[in-house]
């Protein structure tokens, strides 16, 4: 569990995101904004893009845990609510972090859609062809959605990628998947 330090340089860096550019947010920024010292930050992470990767973790832990529904919905609509903040983060040098972190929970969310229409009876490798395959191509729509700075609605968004489910739920369906 987070500490209150770390919590409070989580939520601070967040604050700060939805103003300015992440590669113009200071230590000190994030110091002065939730009162601990630079030896506090310090002591917690090594620099700002490690707390960053600490925030999203914290923050697609939430989504994913939490809530009725789709978890790609709840990701969608998180990203969605906090529009400058993913813009901020993806305009700058640390975008990585966030691309990465967003592909993982993609590919999650695939795995699991693909085990809930009937891919249990599929090999693990069929399994892991289908997650690779289709986690491509909707990180690939949802990326565009991202760069496009997320304008388009969470549910409209899904209406496109419920396209892809289906089509994933017909492959796994095929009587004869080879690897």
């Amino acid at each position: 569990m987070a500490s209150f330090t770390q919590q409070a340089l989580r939520h601070s860096l967040l604050v700060l995101l939805e103003r300015q550019p992440l590669d113009k947010i200071t230590v000190k920024m994030l110091v002065d904004a939730c009162g601990v010292s630079r030896n506090t930050f310090y002591y917690h992470y090594d620099d700002i893009p490690s707390l960053l990767a600490d925030t999203l973790e914290a923050e697609f832990a939430k989504t994913a845990d939490g809530g009725q529904g789709d978890p790609l919905h709840r990701l969608l609509t998180m990203v969605a609510g906090h529009r400058q903040v993913f813009a901020h983060i993806d305009h700058s040098q640390s975008r990585e972090i966030l691309r990465r972190r967003l592909y993982q929970a993609m590919e999650t969310n695939v795995r699991h859609s693909l085990e809930e229409s009937g891919g249990s009876a599929l090999s693990q490798a069929q399994r892991d062809t289908l997650a690779v395959f289709f986690a491509g191509g909707i990180w690939s729509l949802f990326r565009s959605w991202l760069e496009d700075g997320a304008q388009e609605t969470p549910e409209a968004f899904l209406s496109r990628i419920s396209a892809v489910q289906q089509l994933m739920q017909q492959a796994v369906s095929l009587p004869h998947l080879d690897t």
